[in-house]
C-alpha cells in the first residue's frame, strides 16, 4: 500500500460524504474495555449483520464524550467505490495477500478474503469499515466484526485482543487457548450451557489495570460443524447452514444471556487437547507454554501486531499459571471438571 498516503485525503473526503448522504444513518453504544464505543452504521443491513456480536455489550448512555467512533457502510451509500478500490483489489490479486498500512497515528488493512477495508486514526480515536457490498459479508465477519478495528482500539487503550476462548465460575477467569480443533469452542459452549459463566469464544481482551482480567467483546460462538456431534443443539441455534459454510455460528445473547459476562480476574491459561480420556485432567505447564501459544495465535489473527503484542501479552501473564487440560469423553465429567479445578486453592 505504498500509494496509500496519497489516497488518505481522498478516502476521509469518502467517508465525510458518506456520513452525510446516510439518511437512515443508526448508531448504537458500547461500553467496551470500560470505555464507551459509539458504532455508526450507513444502513440497516449493516446494524443487523454486524452489530448482533456487541449486543451484550450495549449501553443506553450515548454522549459525545465516546472514547472511540466507528463509521461502517458499504458502496450503495455513495453509488460508488471507495477512493482507490480497484487498486487495492488489484495489487492483493498480485500475492494473494492482505495489504496494510501502519504510519503514526494511522493504520489501515485490506483483507481480499472478506474484501473488508479497515482504517483508523488513534489520535482522533476514529475508525471506518468499508466493503463494496453489505450483502456479501462473510459469516465469519457477522460472528466477529471489525476485528482489526478492536485490536487497533486495545493497543490504543493499553490492553490486547487475543485469539482465545475465555469461561469462568466463582469469580474466576480462565482463557481456552490452543491450535484450532482442540476443543475450545466446545468446551466454551459446553461451559455456557451447563451455568458457566461466557466471556467469549473466539477472541477476548485481556487488561491489566487492575490486575490481569479477561474481558467479553464478542456474544458469538463459533463452531466446527463436527461440534453437533458433542452437543446436538448447536445443530439447531446455527444461524446458517453447512452447505453455505465451512463453519457455523450463533449468538449467545440470543440463546444464554443469562450467561454473559463482562470481565472476570484472570486465573488461568488452559491449553486444551483432546485426548478422550475416561476423565477430563489438567497438567502444569511453564508459563512460557502459554505466551507462545496465546501470542503466535493471536499475532496471526492480527497482522501487523508482532511485538507490542508480544511485549503486553507477556507484561499481562507473567504470573498466571498455565495448565494443559486434556478433556474427557463425558460432557458432564468435563463441566464438574472445570468446576472443580476453578473452585480450588489459587496457586
Amino acid at each position: 500500500m505504498n500509494k496509500f498516503e496519497s489516497l488518505l485525503p481522498e478516502i476521509l473526503t469518502y467517508f465525510g460524504n458518506a456520513v452525510l448522504a446516510s439518511a437512515d444513518l443508526r448508531q448504537r453504544t458500547l461500553s467496551l474495555c470500560g470505555k464507551q464505543v459509539c458504532i455508526a452504521y450507513s444502513s440497516e443491513i449493516l446494524e443487523t449483520s454486524l452489530f448482533k456480536a456487541f449486543e451484550h455489550l450495549e449501553t443506553i448512555e450515548n454522549t459525545a464524550a465516546s472514547a472511540f467512533r466507528i463509521f461502517v457502510c458499504d458502496g450503495n451509500v455513495l453509488n460508488r467505490d471507495l477512493p482507490g478500490w480497484a487498486q487495492l483489489v488489484e495489487f492483493s490479486a498480485k500475492d494473494k495477500k492482505i495489504l496494510m498500512y501502519n504510519a503514526g497515528d494511522i493504520h489501515a488493512l485490506y483483507n481480499p478474503d472478506s474484501k473488508v477495508f479497515s482504517l483508523v486514526d488513534t489520535a482522533s480515536g476514529h475508525g471506518w469499515y468499508y466493503l463494496p457490498q453489505a450483502a456479501d459479508l462473510p459469516y465469519y465477519e457477522k460472528a466477529a466484526p471489525m476485528r482489526m478495528l478492536l485490536h487497533w482500539w486495545c493497543e490504543m487503550t493499553g490492553r490486547v485482543l487475543v485469539h482465545a476462548a475465555a469461561i469462568g465460575w466463582a469469580s474466576r477467569g480462565a482463557l481456552l487457548a490452543g491450535r484450532g480443533g482442540t476443543g475450545k469452542s466446545t468446551t466454551a459452549m459446553l461451559a455456557a450451557q451447563s451455568g458457566f459463566s461466557f466471556l467469549g469464544d473466539d477472541y477476548v481482551v485481556l487488561d491489566n489495570a487492575h490486575g490481569p482480567a479477561v474481558l467479553s467483546a464478542y456474544n458469538s460462538v463459533k463452531f466446527r460443524w463436527e461440534m453437533v456431534e458433542r452437543l446436538p443443539s448447536t445443530g439447531t441455534l446455527s444461524v446458517n447452514h453447512p452447505k453455505a459454510d465451512d463453519k457455523g455460528y450463533f449468538y449467545l445473547h440470543e440463546t444464554h444471556p443469562e450467561s454473559l459476562v463482562r470481565t472476570l480476574p484472570l486465573k488461568a491459561v488452559l491449553l486444551s487437547t483432546i485426548e478422550r480420556l475416561d476423565k477430563t485432567t489438567f497438567v502444569r505447564l511453564p508459563s512460557t507454554k502459554g505466551l507462545l501459544s496465546l501470542a503466535a495465535s493471536s499475532i496471526f489473527q492480527m497482522p501487523g501486531s508482532g511485538g507490542p503484542t508480544l511485549k503486553k501479552l507477556a507484561d499481562i501473564l507473567r504470573d498466571i499459571p498455565v495448565y494443559q487440560m486434556s478433556l474427557g469423553t463425558d460432557n458432564e465429567e468435563i463441566a464438574q471438571a472445570l468446576r472443580d479445578f476453578l473452585t480450588g486453592p489459587a496457586e
